[in-house]
């Protein structure tokens, strides 16, 4: 093989040994088995991640097994493998709906939910991987119009937690047919018409208005009840005081007439002109007749005699 040279010049290029060429030829070849080989490992097995379940296919055809997290072996060429996830999921609607007593309000749900792992190629099999919008909305949107229909509007706030229990107990019911299990629900917020919450506002200020006489009302009686129990008690306290006294003037009236009767008993003509003698002033008395106009006064007699 010739080649000129930039000046014009001819000169001859050595022929390829044809050790290189077989040495190409083997590299090329086993470049080619290696791109074969890694096609073929990558065909042959399939990596499930963490939260996630591998629905196994057969030419299409959805398979009963079910593929769990981490390597996992497949027929290359004619099975393929789709992932669904199987971790808590989050699903919010706002919904128009009608209360027992027919008022209209908008209603803000959360809820939680997540794929059941052992059934994900039956949740692949009917709803491919679209079940959020196909399954989840419209039963949260159906539930939740079943359970406002059973209470009426003031209720929604009211008995909330009855409210999320039977809108739970609903959607749990409906889902579980689907292979869905509920986690957690969530009534955020009950949107009312302008003129219902208005209504709902006055109510409340009257109930407090209600609540705040009701309340004066027993500060009155309470007040009135201590004033009657505090009479009561001073009554009583009289009662006792004239009982005691009267008790007293009794006890001392036994005590005198014992006493008299005591010396009484032990009297004697002695004793008796003793105590008379005792009482005398030293005067001694004048004596009447019965005539009125006669008076002797026995002391002028005994002056007369001194």
């Amino acid at each position: 093989m010739s080649h000129n040279d930039f000046e014009g010049r001819r000169y001859d290029i050595p022929p390829i040994p044809n050790t290189v060429k077989r040495f190409t030829g083997v590299i090329t070849v086993l470049a080619i088995i290696a791109l074969i080989g890694v096609v073929v490992v990558t065909s042959v097995f399939v990596r499930v991640p963490s939260g996630y379940r591998g629905v196994l296919m057969t030419f299409g055809k959805v398979e009963d097994n079910v593929l769990q997290e981490g390597l996992n072996y497949k027929v290359p060429f004619s099975q393929t493998v789709v992932l669904m996830n199987v971790q808590i999921q989050k699903a919010e609607s706002t919904e128009a709906t009608v209360t027992q007593d027919l008022q209209e309000v908008a209603t803000t749900v959360a809820v939680n939910f997540r794929l059941n792992p052992g059934k994900v190629n039956e949740i692949y099999k009917d709803l491919r991987q679209d079940y959020v919008s196909r399954i989840i909305q419209p039963n949260i949107e159906e539930s939740l119009k079943a359970t406002t229909a059973e209470y009426r509007a003031e209720e929604l706030v009211t008995k909330r937690a009855e409210v999320k229990s039977t809108f739970d107990d609903i959607l749990e019911e409906r889902l579980s047919k689907f292979h869905i299990d509920i986690v957690s629900v969530s009534l955020t917020d009950f949107q009312f018409s302008t003129s219902f919450s208005q209504a709902i506002e006055a109510k409340v200020i009257a109930e407090q208005q209600a609540l705040q006489a009701k309340n004066t009302l027993e500060q009155i009686r309470h007040e009135a009840q201590q004033q009657i129990i505090q009479a009561e008690a001073s009554r009583n306290a009289t009662i006792a005081i004239a009982e005691g006294d009267a008790l007293a003037q009794i006890i001392q009236a036994n005590a005198t007439a014992q006493a008299i009767k005591l010396i009484t008993d032990q009297m004697t003509a002695e004793y008796s002109q003793y105590l008379w003698l005792q009482q005398w002033d030293g005067q001694l008395p004048v004596v009447y007749s019965g005539d009125q106009s006669l008076i002797l006064d026995i002391s002028q007699l005994t002056k007369d005699e001194g």
